[in-house]
C-alpha cells in the first residue's frame, strides 16, 4: 500500500513539473525571437550600402538609377556636323538647352571638357541664326569649338580624344560621322592602319632621308599619313621596324619642331637596323658595311629615294572629283592649302560624302560643292571677300570661275596617293 502510494506521488510530481518545463522551452523560443527580428529591422535600416543605393531620409533606404557606365563619350557628343535642314529648323524653332549631365564629382575629367565644348556651341549656333549665311556661320563654328577642344585635350596628359589625333579634314570627317562612330572607334582604327598600309606596288621608300632645315617641315607636317605597319599576315622585318619605330620618334620630335632630336633619331635608328641586318644569315645593306659613324649616314642619306620626304605631297584639282580622287581624299589627308574657300568647300564634301558608298560619292561631291558656293556667295561680304570676284557671276559662269580660281591647285598631303593629275577612273 505504501509503495502504491509513493508510485502515484511520482505521476503527479512529473505532470506538476512537465507543464514548467514546456512553458520555459516556449518562453525560451519566444525571447530569442524578438533580438532575432530587430536585428533584421536594424539590417534594414542601416544597411551596408552597396554601390548603386543611397540612403534617402531616416530609416529608409532607395535604390537609385545604376551608375551610368562613363566610357570615352558623353550622349549628344561629337555634335552634329551642321546641315542646311538642321540649321533651319534651329534657328525656327531653337531647342531647350539639355540638362546639366550628372557628372561624378572626381576623374573623368574627359567628360567635363566634352560637356564644356557642348555647351560653347550652343550660344554660338544661336548667334549664327541672326547671321546673313547662318550654314556657314553654324559650321566655322562647329569647327572651331571642336578644335578647341582639341587644344584642351592635347594640354592634359591623358589619352586623348581618337578624332583629335587627326587633322584638317581627316578630324572634321571623323567627328562628323558622329556618337556611331565612338562605339566603332577601335574599327575605325583598325581602318586606318588599312587605309595607311601599302600595295605591292607602293611599298615605302628606303632608305629614309636625312631629317635637315630643308626637310624639316615636312617630315612633321606629313607626319602620321606616311605607311603604317605592313599588312597581315605579312611579317615586319629589319626595315618596316626601322620605319616604324622612326616616325614614332619623329612624331615625339615634331612637338617643338626639334631637328637635333630628329637626326638623332635617325642615326640611332640606323644604327640599329644595321645590327638586326648583322644577326641574320642574309646579305647585309651596302651601307651597313661602310661601318659606323659619318661614312655610313653619308651612305644612307644619297640612298634615299625621297630625301625630302615629299612623297605623300600632292597638288590636285578640286574641280571634278572623281572615284579615285574621292578615295584619296576619304582616307588619312592633311590640307596645306588653307586659301578661303578651299577649306570650308573641302571639308564639307569629305565630312557628307565619304560615309556614302563609293559609287554614290562622285555626285555627292559635285552637289556639295555647287550647295557650299551658292553659300558662300549668298553674302560674301560678310563672312569672305571673293578676292576673285567669281560671286559675281551667274550660272556655269560662277562655277567655272570658282574652278579656275580656287579649286583647280590644291596642296595636301595623303596616305593614299591621288591619281595623275587630270586623271581619274
Amino acid at each position: 500500500m505504501a509503495a502504491l502510494g509513493l508510485l502515484l506521488l511520482l505521476l503527479l510530481g512529473a505532470d506538476v513539473v512537465a507543464p514548467d518545463r514546456h512553458q520555459h522551452v516556449a518562453q525560451q523560443s519566444l525571447v530569442l525571437q524578438p533580438p532575432h527580428m530587430q536585428q533584421l529591422l536594424q539590417e534594414e535600416v542601416e544597411p551596408q550600402l552597396p554601390p548603386g543605393v543611397r540612403a534617402v531620409g531616416a530609416g529608409s533606404v532607395s535604390q537609385t538609377r545604376p551608375q551610368p557606365p562613363w566610357a570615352s563619350a558623353l550622349d549628344g557628343f561629337p555634335p552634329a556636323w551642321p546641315m542646311a535642314a538642321a540649321v533651319t529648323r534651329h534657328c525656327r524653332q531653337p531647342p531647350p538647352p539639355p540638362p546639366t549631365p550628372l557628372l561624378p564629382r572626381t576623374a573623368f575629367a574627359h567628360l567635363r571638357r566634352q560637356a564644356a565644348a557642348l555647351d560653347a556651341l550652343r550660344p554660338r549656333l544661336n548667334a549664327c541664326c541672326r547671321h546673313h549665311s547662318p550654314l556657314p556661320c553654324a559650321r566655322r563654328a562647329w569647327t572651331d569649338v571642336l578644335d578647341g577642344f582639341c587644344t584642351n585635350e592635347f594640354g592634359v596628359k591623358t589619352r586623348q580624344f581618337h578624332c583629335c589625333r587627326r587633322h584638317g579634314a581627316a578630324r572634321r570627317r571623323c567627328f562628323a560621322q558622329g556618337p556611331d562612330a565612338i562605339v566603332a572607334a577601335a574599327t575605325a582604327e583598325a581602318a586606318i592602319a588599312v587605309v595607311t598600309a601599302w600595295e605591292p606596288a607602293g611599298e615605302p621608300s628606303f632608305p629614309p632621308g636625312e631629317p635637315t632645315a630643308d626637310n624639316m617641315g615636312n617630315i612633321c607636317g606629313l607626319w602620321g599619313l606616311r605607311p603604317g605597319p605592313p599588312r597581315p599576315p605579312a611579317r615586319t622585318g629589319p626595315r618596316d621596324r626601322l620605319r616604324l619605330r622612326l616616325e614614332r620618334d619623329y612624331g615625339r620630335c615634331c612637338r617643338n619642331e626639334s631637328l637635333a632630336c630628329a637626326h638623332k633619331a635617325w642615326q640611332k635608328g640606323l644604327d640599329r637596323f644595321c645590327r638586326e641586318e648583322s644577326s641574320v644569315k642574309t646579305s647585309q645593306h651596302r651601307c651597313c658595311q661602310r661601318g659606323g659613324g659619318r661614312a655610313r649616314g653619308r651612305c644612307f642619306a644619297a640612298a634615299a629615294p625621297h630625301p625630302a620626304y615629299d612623297r605623300e605631297l600632292h597638288n590636285v584639282s578640286l574641280t571634278r572629283p572623281g572615284p579615285a580622287l574621292l578615295r584619296s581624299l576619304c582616307a588619312p589627308t592633311r590640307l596645306l592649302t588653307h586659301r578661303r574657300p578651299v577649306p570650308e568647300l573641302l571639308g564639307a564634301m569629305t565630312a557628307a560624302c565619304c560615309p556614302l558608298p563609293p559609287e554614290e560619292r562622285s555626285a555627292c561631291a559635285q552637289d556639295q560643292l555647287s550647295e557650299g558656293i551658292a553659300t558662300l556667295c549668298a553674302n560674301p561680304q560678310d563672312a569672305w571677300r571673293d578676292p576673285q570676284g567669281c560671286c559675281s557671276w551667274e550660272g556655269p559662269e560662277r562655277r567655272r570661275c570658282f574652278d579656275n580660281e580656287y579649286l583647280a591647285q590644291v596642296t595636301l598631303g595623303a596616305a593614299v596617293a591621288p591619281p595623275p593629275f587630270g586623271q581619274d577612273d
